[in-house]
């Protein structure tokens, strides 16, 4: 699993078809380059509710960790579960960002390319590292009706939050490129990309997505893709309870057909294949003194969406949809999981600047050893649109999985709402406003960066999914960004989360953190021809 010639061969295939993009088009191209720079102060005060050492730690001889003595039973002889990771949750960092954008459009193609270094210092360890973010577009209308994309996106860094603000960042569109179209309004949240979960502090890694999507439109809201995904993730250190390494693919195939003005559908199938690293922290005391058996983590996801829409009118849309999400892993420890959702809703314009969608039904899941649950799914949101700004509020009831969050936390019944708010206070300065609370039913343990220490008077446990517990999470901030002097960027915000898990009974894993930041950037077009 070792993949770093994979970036290069990457930038190489990338190298290869601009230069053959721009030597036969160079003279109906449009070319922009964009620099930019900012300095950022950021100051995160982590405070876990236990942050004594919940045990001790030795090295065996052959490498793997051993955890020496037994942590006290809970409630119902459950066993203690101990998750290592940094208690130093205070960090004082500088950064030193430059950044370049190059993006060329001609008749038939788009081509962007972004690079950022980060020169990081970290103020408390007094040590200094450099960030990478490097990001490629490129399109090919083949045909006027077939349109081909490949995507790749490289991070190396220790900060998620960084490294989801990057891939999200807006991009100056070239001349002539349209704006990327904007989502249904009112329509249920896509499924989003699972990201590294942050509760791990500040681990650096690395990870490279790769996409590639062909796209051919048929006729009016007629549309076939076709499309491939490769994501790695690479830990940068061995420093123990950090992110679980995997290779994702990923192929998906979607249809969009409208069958008249009234009727619609669409439909999505993917298969998704987990490769894991073998884990490096996984030991179980049995009362004999035996260490637990270390198994597999790969594991397959399929998916399947089929979802119809009837138009009555252009403000009134309303929906039936199913899907269905499996997970079949090779190891016996885990359970694999099925879930059928059907869900019954509508989208609403209550006006041209309010609107809203309401959707639910019935969740049906499976999992091995034992009897199918029954439980409901359900989605209401509403955007409000007014002179200054946009309001948004909704909440979600579902289940999902979370196998690539860098722990593989798996089966989850989650449960999650929000609220957001951003205006424009004068022509020059924007607020920006959110509060949000999520409550995780998780369905297992999280994967290899668990210890688990079992009372020596019970016996270690041998059938999968005998655990369950829950996390929940509130989250709110404000930022304020004020343009001056035409390329100038003033950008200040605080964060505040708290994160409450009963997966260890002693409150190891629970903590609230503050956040905040403040940055000054300046962007400006260098060159056009």
């Amino acid at each position: 699993m070792q993949n770093q010639g994979g970036k290069q061969i990457i930038l190489l295939a990338a190298v290869v078809i601009l230069s053959a993009m721009t030597a036969k088009t160079v003279r109906a191209r449009q070319n922009i380059v964009i620099g930019a720079v900012s300095v950022r102060y950021d100051h995160q005060d982590r405070t876990y509710d236990n942050n004594g050492s919940a045990m001790t730690v030795t090295d065996a001889p052959d490498g793997d960790v051993v955890a020496q003595g037994v942590g006290n039973a809970t409630a119902g002889n459950r066993p203690e579960i101990l998750v290592l990771e940094d208690r130093n949750g205070d960090r004082r960092d500088y950064l030193l960002s430059p950044r370049l954008t190059f993006s060329s459009t001609g008749i038939s193609d788009v081509v962007e390319f972004t690079y950022s270094p980060a020169v990081h210092y970290d103020h408390l360890d007094e040590t200094t590292d450099i960030d990478h973010d490097f990001g490629l577009r490129l399109e090919k209308n083949l045909t006027r009706n077939w349109l081909v994309t490949l995507n790749n996106h490289f991070f190396l860094g220790e900060d998620p939050l960084r490294d989801e603000e990057l891939r999200t960042a807006d991009s100056a569109p070239a001349a002539g490129e349209s704006p990327p179209p904007e989502p249904a309004v009112g329509s249920p949240p896509a499924e989003p990309d699972q990201t590294l979960t942050e509760r791990f502090g500040r681990r650096r890694y690395w990870t490279n997505t790769m996409d590639a999507i062909s796209e051919y439109t048929y006729g009016e809201d007629r549309l076939v893709s076709i499309g491939y995904t490769f994501d790695v993730l690479r830990n940068n250190d061995g420093d123990i309870g950090g992110y679980t390494d995997y290779d994702r693919h990923t192929g998906d195939l979607q249809l969009h057909h409208r069958f008249n003005r009234t009727w619609s559908a669409e439909s999505e199938a993917g298969y998704t294949r987990g490769l894991f690293d073998e884990p490096n922290v996984l030991v179980i005391t049995q009362p004999e003194g035996e260490t637990g058996v270390i198994d597999s983590e790969d594991l397959k996801e399929y998916n399947f969406r089929l979802r119809g829409t009837y138009d009555t009118s252009s403000h009134y849309h309303l929906f039936t949809e199913y899907s269905y999400l499996g997970t079949d892993y090779d190891s016996s420890l885990r359970q694999d999981s099925d879930i059928h959702n059907l869900a019954l809703g509508f989208n609403y314009d209550i006006s041209q600047h309010l609107h809203a969608t309401i959707s639910g039904g019935p969740t049906w899941v499976t999992r091995d050893n034992s009897s199918t649950e029954t439980d409901y799914n359900a989605y209401g949101g509403i955007t409000w649109d007014f002179l200054h700004g946009t309001a948004t509020l909704f909440a979600d009831k579902s289940y999902t999985q979370d196998n690539f969050d860098g722990r593989g936390s798996g089966l989850t019944d989650s449960w999650d709402t929000g609220v957001a708010l951003d205006y424009q206070l004068t022509r020059d300065l924007t607020a920006t406003m959110s509060a949000n609370y999520s409550h995780d039913q998780r369905k297992q343990l999280p994967l290899s960066q668990t210890v688990i220490i079992v009372d020596q008077e019970q016996p270690a446990p041998t059938e999968p999914g005998q655990f369950e517990y829950t996390e929940k999470d509130y989250d709110a901030g404000v930022s304020l960004t004020y343009t001056f002097l035409r390329w100038y960027t003033l950008t200040g915000g605080y964060r505040y989360y708290n994160h409450d898990s009963d997966l260890n009974a002693n409150g190891a894993d629970s903590y609230h953190e503050h956040r905040a930041y403040i940055e000054l950037a300046v962007n400006k077009e260098l060159f056009r021809w």
